[in-house]
């Protein structure tokens, strides 16, 4: 076989691989959209964390939505269980789930999803400072959302990253597309 046929070859098998992703981005449509997300993280001295989120979704029709709500149902705790635990070994430190409630109400034509999940192990005392990090855990940003880490009252910032969108006292908040990776916030006693 000639260089020139190899070359059709290639570009023939490129070109079916190129087709064959179109199609399968083209029909794997999500079954729902997040319309919006809010998450209060509640931080203390101590290694527990209890983490707030309020989820908007919105569905593609009701046979999808009510396949989500049942599965949900029946998953969530070992969901959530199975996510800290691959969370702990990617970034080598211990993540438990203590506790987890969950709550599902449509409003307007939008499932709201509240979760509270409290976690031991995201926040770490070395020496007289205190660390909440969960590595570089990707957030998913969407334009209408906000992320709010809420220290104890009497807690000394030293550093946060990624830059937040607002500092008010010990609350610091991220908004929209600012919100890209999981905090990493070092704070002291004040």
């Amino acid at each position: 076989m000639n260089n020139k046929s190899m070359v059709y070859i290639l570009i023939f098998i490129v070109i079916f691989f190129l087709f064959i992703d179109f199609l399968t981005l083209f029909f794997r449509n999500p079954n729902f959209t997040v319309e919006y997300y809010n998450s209060d993280i509640y931080v203390s001295y101590g290694p527990e964390v209890t983490i707030t989120t309020i989820s908007g979704l919105r569905f593609k029709n009701e046979k999808k939505k009510a396949e989500y709500v049942e599965t949900y149902k029946r998953t969530s705790l070992e969901t959530f269980k199975k996510y800290f635990s691959e969370v702990s070994k990617e970034i080598g430190k211990e993540i438990s789930v203590v506790d987890f409630k969950s709550h599902m109400e449509e409003r307007n034509g939008i499932m709201e999803v509240t979760e509270s999940v409290t976690l031991k192990g995201l926040v770490q005392q070395v020496d007289s400072n205190y660390i909440l990090d969960m590595g570089q855990i990707q957030m998913n940003s969407v334009e209408n959302a906000s992320l709010k880490v809420n220290l104890p009252e009497d807690a000394k910032i030293e550093t946060i990253e990624p830059t937040p969108t607002k500092i008010l006292g010990t609350m610091i908040i991220w908004s929209g597309s600012s919100i890209k990776t999981f905090p990493r916030i070092k704070f002291r006693r004040g």
